[in-house]
């Protein structure tokens, strides 16, 4: 009987190809905890934990490291990987929220399982639905006219269809304008969604909505905070453009309660937000039962957390809106051997044993954050 031998962790910054605008920071490098986790047997299971920062959700890549280290590194040693469910809740039970941390250490006892059994982890999570997902790519240049003519440029290479736009670093009014001002300047080539990370307030998305609807806005992912569900639902009601939950669905529960309060119509599904692969494969069970669509979303992984989301999603009967797995594609490197790539708008599931994925220990001693840097 193989148990867990061991789990060592490092944090590795990793350039991005172009500086990316978020609601509050703008970024010019990702960073990310490597997990490895070693069985009696041999085997190594890769885990990878990132987040879009400690504004977006409370938790960092520094944060991951301790809490994986000193505290479930204890809890963990010398248990049995093929109880995947009793180690998961052993977690649960003594470190509490840190569902990123929990999802890294989820994501590589999987990988090694997957190599054990000698079979992908979508087998682990119930077999496929799909092979491929679309990709819909993340307009963050900055400025309108660069947001437009990458949306253009991309559509005419062929390499992605769908957009959305990051909003909530200038007031709402003027992020609810250049919004549109995007949508109009990719009317004749393609649709956008608006996702301003929580940052509007009720009033002002509401007097909006009809010119959203006129644009052609496919959907507002979070427009107002997470805990406004009350605003969400009015929002919903108004049955003007779908409203995507993302930073108010971090659970089970919080899926249950949106679906029963009628807050939501699309559920942006995130193996990190949910603490792992089996909570996104829960939450989007509570939200086939209510007859919600999913959309795969992203906290911007590399190849290695990309194939994790990838074997979940793929996995998802109701995951109709398509991914935002377009992390590879937004590294100017990446950490493994063969890194997943999109291509005609889609990319495709791995089918190799685990992950599926190799690391390069040469990129990963390049990209290794050196100790001196944290001091």
């Amino acid at each position: 009987m193989s148990k867990i031998k061991s789990l060592t962790t490092e944090i590795l910054d990793i350039p991005i190809k172009r500086p990316h605008q978020f609601s509050t920071v703008q970024v010019s490098s990702k960073s990310f905890v490597l997990l490895r986790l070693e069985l009696s047997n041999g085997l190594i299971g890769i885990g990878e934990g990132t987040t879009p920062g400690i504004w977006w959700n409370g938790e960092s890549v520094e944060t991951m490291k301790l809490v994986i280290d000193q505290y479930a590194v204890p809890l963990l040693l010398e248990e049995d990987p093929t109880y995947v469910e009793k180690v998961l809740q052993l977690l649960e039970r003594h470190i509490r929220g840190n569902a990123f941390a929990k999802a890294t250490i989820e994501m590589a006892l999987f990988d090694a399982l997957g190599k054990m059994y000698g079979v992908p982890v979508h087998q682990l999570l119930g077999g496929l639905h799909q092979h491929k997902i679309p990709v819909r790519w993340a307009l963050a240049s900055g400025t309108p006219e660069g947001d437009i003519e990458e949306g253009k440029d991309a559509v005419l290479s062929g390499h992605y269809q769908t957009f959305k736009t990051k909003s909530g670093k200038e007031a709402p009014e003027d992020d609810a304008r250049r919004s549109i001002r995007i949508a109009d300047g990719l009317r004749s080539h393609s649709t956008i969604g608006i996702d301003p990370n929580g940052s509007w307030d009720l009033l002002t998305t509401m007097k909006w909505m009809d010119a959203f609807f006129e644009a052609g806005i496919d959907f507002l992912e979070q427009p107002l905070p997470p805990q406004d569900i009350n605003g969400a639902a009015l929002l919903s009601s108004m049955k003007k453009v779908p409203i995507m939950a993302d930073e108010s669905l971090a659970s089970p529960q919080d899926a249950l309660r949106l679906a029963k309060e009628k807050a939501s119509d699309i559920f942006s599904l995130k193996i990190h937000k949910f603490g792992g692969m089996k909570n996104t494969v829960k939450i989007a069970g509570i939200a086939e039962a209510a007859g919600i669509p999913c959309f795969g979303g992203t906290s911007l992984e590399s190849s290695i957390g990309t194939a994790a989301c990838l074997h979940a999603y793929g996995s998802i009967p109701n995951l109709n809106y398509g991914c935002e797995l377009f992390g590879p594609d937004w590294l100017a490197d990446d950490p493994v051997r063969e890194p997943l790539s999109i291509k005609d708008g889609f990319i495709h599931v791995p089918d190799r044993p685990g992950l599926g994925i190799e690391l390069d220990e040469e990129k990963v001693s390049k990209y290794r954050r050196k100790i001196e840097k944290e001091q």
